[in-house]
């Protein structure tokens, strides 16, 4: 039986992938930190500095932190390519680290300058990562779909990096190319949305085909399903620049998600998924919903509670379905790429742990529930404008991602520390 060391010694330095996704979960921490102690900023109007901040450091130190991370370690495992280059992924992660913590930093003090600079160099690691990934635009065609949602997600960002740093421009130097909308906050809602649904749920959706094969669906979907979402994104975020409806985008949307949760959740009904498989994808056909609600104009313009209900679909969006997935995905990942990298040489010499051993079960239970409990009451009591009932929520939901922080740490360290016999 394999019994924990006494004596644990550093066995090596991170990699690259590593750092970033090192990095991801402290920013995850962080921001949930933050969240539960400054509760009131989620019932404030979501354009101030202070928010923006936080935005960013869920969406940029976070999520895109986490996934370039993955990208470099799924990305030869699933869809067999690899990084062109080791040296342009290192600098791609020195100027992410730079660009989106100076970001982050000058947004919460209010530093329209820096926080333009430091934009540039996120743009910078965008465009590091698409050269280093080009292959995925001519792999083979096993992994043809998963491989262009993964391919369109890189594209993406680099658009949503790019209009980013135009608004941060326009920002600090009142600099406005011609096809900007003259409303900032159109500006701004096409930018999330090429970052949350072009950038994000694209290369989500690409890897679950490969991770949750039940997501596949109907034979001859795929190529409508992947029309659907990059036609849709496109098109809301230039209806937002051009200052028209997006609802028949945001129906593209829509229908997309909708649709990729299709499967899985009859699976589900017939005892074949796992729920854990499911309720990220439950969370985004409501966050879906929630956008074609808000493009049908619903709650009306001059209503107050417009701003609450477009600050819940976010951070429903961010929370609900993006870290819930990261939350439910990473537990069996990570396992798999440390036992292989750590024992699987060693096997049959010496007594190892089993890949099942590395995450602990109770932990992985209590934070996606937490997780997902904690992500829906927040996003109500935002709408509802309750902070007592903010408070708990955020209580719920910060233990949840302690609870997923201390599992990954504990599946990640076998990985860095080498293990001293008794």
């Amino acid at each position: 039986m394999f019994r924990e060391p006494k004596v644990i010694r550093i066995r090596r330095l991170p990699k690259t992938h590593e750092v970033f996704v090192l990095n991801g979960v402290v920013a995850l921490l962080a921001a949930t930190a933050m969240m539960w102690w400054k509760t009131e900023m989620l019932l404030q109007y979501f354009y101030y500095d202070r928010l923006l901040a936080l935005t960013h450091l869920v969406t940029l130190g976070f999520l895109t932190s986490m996934m370039m991370g993955v990208l470099h370690r799924l990305s030869p495992m699933l869809l067999k390519v690899e990084a062109s280059s080791r040296s342009v992924a290192r600098w791609q992660l020195v100027l992410f680290l730079v660009g989106s913590w100076g970001m982050i930093a000058h947004f919460w003090l209010g530093e329209v300058i820096g926080m333009s600079w430091s934009a540039l160099l996120v743009l910078g690691a965008a465009f590091l990562q698409l050269w280093n990934f080009r292959g995925l635009f001519r792999g083979s065609n096993k992994t043809k779909w998963p491989r262009l949602f993964v391919a369109s997600s890189l594209v993406f960002l680099l658009l949503a990096a790019s209009l980013g740093v135009l608004l941060a421009l326009v920002k600090a130097y009142d600099v406005r190319p011609g096809f900007l909308a003259d409303d900032h906050l159109a500006n701004l809602f096409a930018h999330a949305h090429l970052a949350a649904v072009g950038w994000v749920a694209n290369m989500i959706f690409g890897f679950q085909l490969e991770i949750v094969p039940t997501t596949e669906g109907a034979s001859g979907s795929l190529p409508l399903r992947f029309a659907l979402l990059q036609v849709g994104t496109v098109g809301v975020a230039m209806g937002f620049l051009g200052g028209v409806s997006v609802f028949p985008f945001a129906l593209m949307i829509v229908a997309a998600c909708i649709w990729q949760g299709f499967s899985p959740a009859r699976s589900f009904l017939r005892g074949r998924t796992r729920e854990w498989d499911m309720a990220p994808l439950f969370v985004l056909a409501l966050v879906a919903l929630m956008g074609l609600v808000l493009a049908l104009g619903w709650p009306g313009q001059s209503d107050p509670a417009r701003g609450r209900v477009q600050l819940a679909y976010g951070f429903l969006g961010l929370y609900g379905f993006m870290v819930l997935t990261v939350s439910t995905v990473a537990p069996k990942l990570f396992p798999i790429w440390v036992w292989k990298e750590r024992y699987r040489d060693e096997y049959g010499k010496h007594p190892v742990p089993g890949m099942k051993d590395l995450p602990d079960k109770r932990l992985t239970r209590f934070a996606n529930t937490a997780i997902l409990l904690g992500t829906l009451s927040t996003a109500v009591t935002i709408c509802l404008a309750i902070p007592e009932g903010l408070r708990m929520a955020a209580t719920v939901l910060l233990a949840g991602v302690c609870a997923f922080v201390a599992n990954l740490l504990r599946i990640v360290r076998h990985s860095l520390l080498e293990l001293a016999p008794r």
